[in-house]
């Protein structure tokens, strides 16, 4: 590959790094969509737009005038938190290490190049990028928004990290509540109460029973605990009640109402309280964009790509909701939320030369 490409998306993506764009810091998510609009402005034949809501901006560009390009490229520009150190890109052994470096920054910075070298071609492919900054929050006022509003496409791409892989189908995701009822009590004296901790407890033993964790990675349906809750004030009362959070994560074959009711009978007496619920990403692999996308960058790796399915979900999940194609595909790398988040260097250029070839075939 180039070395003036692969040390362009270096710097950009070092760049993006910098930016400490969480979803506490509303100020750095402006500047980070801020930057991105620079870098392509300076380009003519770029349409620009942008919007926000709920404090979360986005861009939006494109190389024809329309709210409706054959095929967008979708990136988010926020990530998780991290420690300060994280913010200043480094670089060891090919890998750029850094808050977002994989989860997407490097991404990003390919899609930011790669939509300046296209506005300059004499016929530019009808493509565009959208870039969000609430992907890790939820994606409602982001992609789903955008998408509200007409922004359509015949295929979508999510460029989340997939080391250059094709996932073409996620689980939904239910996050839900459950509220068990207790009796308040001196804990001296439980005889006086009802500690919902004891239904808790039985509860999950059946909760275990009916949906146990499977040991490696497997498609099918899961329920995991994560959060528990008391009204209780005092390390000496038994709490009125107490709630717990539960993360379902649905294959497409299983209907989530009748899952979720399944789950919540394990803890008779409970209250099903507040719950959220987000679609799978479902894409036939035999969709002629996806089938095209192998067939490139087998030809440009040299390797054989996979097309897999993936446990949790990504703002790809609104557009297959809406009937379009939608699909993952991205570069190379690891520590996704950890401390030693990295993106190949390499894989970088390889993604940019995949893409540009990718679009200008099928356009």
């Amino acid at each position: 590959m180039p070395n003036s490409l692969r040390e362009d998306l270096l710097n950009l993506t070092s760049d993006l790094i910098r930016i400490p764009s969480t979803a506490d810091e509303p100020s750095q998510l402006t500047a980070v969509i801020a930057y991105a609009r620079r870098y392509l402005e300076a380009t003519p034949g770029i349409f620009l737009y942008t919007s926000e809501e709920g404090g979360k901006p986005t861009l939006t560009a494109t190389l024809h005038d329309t709210r409706q390009p054959k095929v967008l490229l979708n990136g988010h520009l926020d990530v998780v938190g991290g420690n300060p150190a994280q913010f200043n890109p480094t670089v060891r052994d090919g890998k750029l290490y850094g808050r977002g470096s994989q989860d997407m920054k490097g991404s990003c910075a390919v899609l930011l190049r790669l939509l300046r070298d296209l506005a300059q071609e004499e016929n530019p492919p009808n493509v565009g990028i959208q870039l969000v900054t609430d992907e890790e929050i939820g994606g409602e006022d982001g992609t789903k928004l955008l998408l509200d509003k007409g922004w359509l496409c015949d295929f979508f791409l999510a460029a989340e990290p997939t080391n250059l892989q094709i996932c073409y189908e996620q689980k939904g995701i239910i996050w839900a509540k459950l509220v068990l009822p207790g009796v308040p009590a001196h804990g001296s004296r439980p005889w006086d109460g009802q500690n919902p901790f004891v239904a808790l407890g039985k509860g999950l033993t059946v909760l275990h029973e009916q949906f146990p964790p499977p040991a490696l990675p497997t498609w099918v349906s899961t329920v995991t605990p994560t959060l528990i809750a008391t009204s209780g004030k005092a390390s000496n009362q038994i709490p009125a009640e107490l709630s717990l959070t539960l993360d379902l994560r649905y294959i497409p074959e299983d209907n989530p109402e009748q899952l979720l009711a399944k789950v919540t009978a394990c803890f008779p007496g409970a209250e099903l309280g507040e719950w959220r619920k987000a679609a799978p990403l479902v894409t036939a692999v035999e969709n002629p964009y996806l089938q095209a996308l192998v067939a490139t960058t087998e030809q440009v790796t040299q390797k054989q790509v996979t097309c897999y399915r993936e446990h949790f979900g990504s703002d790809a999940r609104f557009y297959s909701q809406a009937g379009i194609g939608a699909i993952c595909f991205g570069p190379v790398g690891a520590g996704l939320h950890g401390d030693q988040e990295w993106v190949e260097i390499e894989s970088l250029p390889y993604f940019y030369t995949i893409l540009n070839k990718w679009l200008k075939d099928i356009a």
